[in-house]
């Protein structure tokens, strides 16, 4: 399996040939901090980064070295004919079809002139560290949400592609989801749909993306995640299960003209979790984010953190493996050694193997689906 870096490869690869580590280890900042324990504490800050996108989005994604992957083409299904011992039983071949992973470089750096680090205070180490930390997660997430949450197909070369969920046959890759409990589906197949407000209530968006799921064999429980601004109004949907802790009494309002409410208790709960949802097809876990604007929802099933069977592949190189790590640059004096500290990111993501385990909803008047602007 691609290695998920942590502090002690980040510290691995910040001592490249040609550098010192003895002298580098000497060299101390205004306040006494030496290189070693600004090391530490950048590996520290990038590895607690690389772990917690994948405690984050694990359940979203699988980790891979490869360029590109292939899978069924659907279509059309006969069963299969009956036969004796003189039958002679003709071939099957089976169609695929796949699309490449894109991959990207990315990175911030820590620097500065050779009075810059000797008068430096710790705490602007820290705020700067903690920047490119912040940077580089609004970029994962960011890349992570926009490849989930639309339907773009960009060019890879002159022939690949990077493509969406199935989509209907909008782009050039015309995906035929395969057969699945006596449906054949076309290339028309469509997960990105768009729900009338004016007719339909979110109630019938998430059954309807449930059922998208389930008639591919998808099976409860599902992950909805949501713009956290809609789910106020998504809390007041007559099935929707509130989270709240175990220490919490609960009290039966017999007398409540407005029926019984949904309760789950829970000592602890997933940092974007808002509730859950009891569909006609399964439980549906609901996440929030203030990264997918309002009225988008999209829905997909989970087989766990880093699970080949997830929605997305997140391609990394295979001599780095997955997250960010630190490449130094030497400068030419011996007392303040290090003149930048590079933090990178390589990655790119796309869609993994079944392009079916996801689909998007736009809840609005127009009852059309247009891709969000992630944020």
């Amino acid at each position: 399996m691609t290695e998920i870096l942590g502090p002690s490869d980040i510290a691995n690869l910040a001592l490249p040939d040609g550098i010192d580590a003895g002298v580098i280890l000497k060299w101390m900042l205004k306040e006494g901090v030496t290189f070693e324990q600004f090391l530490s504490a950048t590996a520290q800050a990038l590895g607690s980064f690389n772990s917690d996108m994948v405690n984050l989005w694990g359940w979203s994604f699988s980790i891979t070295d490869q360029l590109y992957t292939e899978y069924e083409q659907g279509g059309a299904v006969t069963e299969l004919p009956e036969i004796t011992d003189y039958t002679v039983v003709d071939e099957v071949h089976g169609d695929t079809i796949g699309h490449m992973l894109p991959i990207r470089s990315y990175g911030g750096a820590l620097g500065g002139t050779w009075m810059y680090f000797r008068d430096t205070r710790q705490a602007k180490i820290v705020a700067s560290i903690r920047r490119i930390v912040l940077r580089a997660r609004k970029r994962f997430e960011k890349k992570l949400l926009t490849r989930l949450c639309t339907d773009t197909e960009t060019v890879i070369g002159s022939a690949g592609y990077d493509v969406p969920f199935v989509n209907g046959g909008r782009a050039q890759i015309d995906f035929i989801p395969p057969s699945y409990d006596g449906v054949d589906f076309a290339s028309s197949h469509d997960h990105f749909v768009g729900v009338d407000s004016d007719t339909a209530t979110r109630a019938d968006m998430i059954e309807a993306m449930a059922a998208h799921l389930y008639e591919h064999g998808h099976l409860a429980p599902y992950r909805l995640t949501v713009s956290s601004l809609d789910v106020s109004a998504f809390s007041l949907l007559a099935n929707w299960v509130k989270v709240v802790s175990s220490s919490v009494q609960m009290i039966d309002m017999g007398g409540a003209t407005s029926g019984p409410q949904l309760f789950m208790k829970r000592d602890s709960w997933p940092f974007f979790w808002a509730g859950e949802y009891n569909s006609t097809k399964g439980l549906v876990e609901v996440y929030q984010t203030s990264r997918i604007p309002t009225g988008y929802a999209n829905m997909v099933k989970t087989y766990g953190t880093n699970n080949n069977q997830n929605p997305l592949k997140v391609r990394v190189r295979d001599d780095v493996g997955f997250g960010m790590y630190v490449v130094p640059e030497a400068s030419d004096r011996n007392r303040w050694p290090i003149k930048k500290l590079t933090a990178l990111m390589e990655f790119g993501i796309g869609m993994g193997e079944d392009r079916t385990n996801g689909v998007n909803a736009q809840f609005s008047s127009a009852g059309t689906w247009t891709n969000p602007v992630i944020s």
